[in-house]
């Protein structure tokens, strides 16, 4: 390695963000290009400074870190991305399985689990705890799994009404109309085989489509 690895930082929570910010200091295969607490200033960090690394949480204001991630890995293809997150729900890992993200681990692992995580996402490698490893050979083996059933639209569309959203609001979010939006939850509730509104809510919150406003 001819020169430190810039890495970019981005978490919502100050006394994580600022414990994380001082270990990636300290190492010296590491250097902290910026550590900031929101999606869209990550973005625009990423976009301008072009990092090696970028470790981003899941749970972030402005724009969550799955979308975050999705941007750096299309448009930035030379940045590592590494997701550090608690959200542990088979929807939240199934959305970061299918953009392609290069590691991920929880936020209650040790810092040396990070640490390792980091060498080998940055070095080119790839690094998933138990969590997402199992989760993912779950939904693999379930034929009535949600990724085999339901479209990404279908998902997005059923995160926010578990979210609370009516159509109206959904489809002015999605650019639908309200008429479309009501079909297409017609149409997720037939192809999970329920009858009503409260089951798919409740379908909803058991596989983790809920996403933080």
């Amino acid at each position: 390695m001819d020169k430190p690895w810039r890495t970019v930082l981005v978490e919502d929570q100050a006394l994580l963000r600022n414990v994380l910010a001082k270990a990636i200091r300290l190492d010296p295969r590491f250097e902290l290009a910026a550590d900031v607490e929101d999606g869209l200033e990550g973005k625009r960090v990423c976009d301008e400074l072009v990092p090696d690394l970028l470790i981003t949480d899941i749970h972030l204001p402005g724009m969550d870190g799955v979308e975050l991630a999705g941007h750096v890995l299309k448009k930035l293809p030379s940045v590592r991305v590494l997701a550090l997150t608690n959200m542990k729900d088979p929807f939240t890992l199934n959305r970061l399985q299918e953009i392609g993200i290069h590691g991920y681990v929880e936020k209650d692992q040790p810092l040396e689990i990070l640490e390792e995580a980091m060498i080998e996402v940055v070095t080119g490698h790839t690094y998933f705890t138990a969590t997402i490893m199992t989760s993912q050979a779950r939904l693999s083996d379930d034929p009535n799994a949600f990724s085999k059933i339901l479209s990404t639209r279908d998902q997005e569309i059923l995160c926010l009404v578990a979210a609370g959203e009516t159509s109206k609001a959904i489809g002015e979010r999605l650019d639908l109309s309200r008429r479309s939006v009501e079909t297409y939850r017609y149409r997720i509730m037939k192809k999970l085989g329920l009858k009503s509104s409260a089951e798919l809510v409740d379908y909803a919150y058991k596989n983790g489509f809920t996403r933080p406003s």
